[in-house]
């Protein structure tokens, strides 16, 4: 028979180590408890991390592609000025240039005037008014105190805006058969359309109207202290 010394002694061991385990249980229980808030919440700060990480990447790209275009804008904001500038340049040289012709204008008068006519609707030049320019370029040869007022004029057929337009184009033509076969400067001839303006004979008539479709190449000379130049006339074929 056991003695109740014994029996007693079990006992107590038996509860202290049920004791003991319980206490570790425990404890690995709420460690656990504390951890896995701590985990989850480490994990969702990295992942917080790495997107903000991913978003800095992707405001650094947003930056640079900004700077580029900025950098790009401002290299034609540049080239614009710059632009902007010769234009300014070319226009100051060109209202001196006009400035120049007009201060000096009072200082030129009409030597001669060359007629040239046109056909019917045409602003071509005839081999008449081709060879009454060539003889007015071989005058004009190593001169340099005149210029040129082309002016161009129609009969009376056809509209005013018609006109206008074709006379302008035949002033034009002049100009350019001087400018192109002879050299002669462009800044020295003006050319102009007055339309079916100024006839100088009846626009009833096929002759008058003939002579109607022409134009006038007036040559002005810089007036000589000696006195004023000798105005002539050229006509061309009616």
């Amino acid at each position: 028979m056991i003695p109740r010394v014994s029996i007693i002694a079990l006992t107590v061991g038996l509860l202290a180590l049920g004791s003991g385990c319980a206490t570790k249980k425990y404890a690995r229980n709420r460690i656990n408890e504390r951890v896995a808030p701590l985990e989850q919440r480490t994990g969702e700060l990295e992942e917080t991390s790495r997107r903000n990480s991913q978003d800095i990447g992707r405001l650094d790209q947003g930056i640079q592609d900004v700077r580029g275009r900025a950098d790009r804008a401002q290299n034609q904001a540049d080239s614009a000025l710059a632009k902007a500038d010769q234009a300014n340049s070319r226009a100051d040289s060109a209202q001196q240039s006009v400035n120049d012709l007009r201060s000096n204008l009072d200082k030129y008068t009409l030597q001669s005037t060359v007629t040239v006519n046109f056909n019917f609707d045409s602003y071509a030049l005839t081999p008449e008014a081709r060879a009454q320019l060539d003889q007015l370029a071989s005058q004009l040869k190593g001169r340099s105190d005149y210029i040129l007022e082309i002016a161009g004029f129609a009969d009376y057929v056809g509209s005013v805006a018609y006109n206008n337009q074709l006379t302008e184009r035949r002033a034009e033509g002049v100009r350019r058969y001087l400018a192109e076969q002879y050299g002669i400067p462009v800044f020295r001839t003006h050319d102009l359309g007055f339309g079916k303006s100024r006839p100088v004979a009846d626009n009833s008539s096929r002759a008058g109207r003939a002579q109607n479709r022409r134009v006038e190449v007036h040559v002005l000379t810089r007036a000589t202290g000696g006195g004023s130049s000798t105005a002539q006339t050229t006509s061309g074929s009616k």
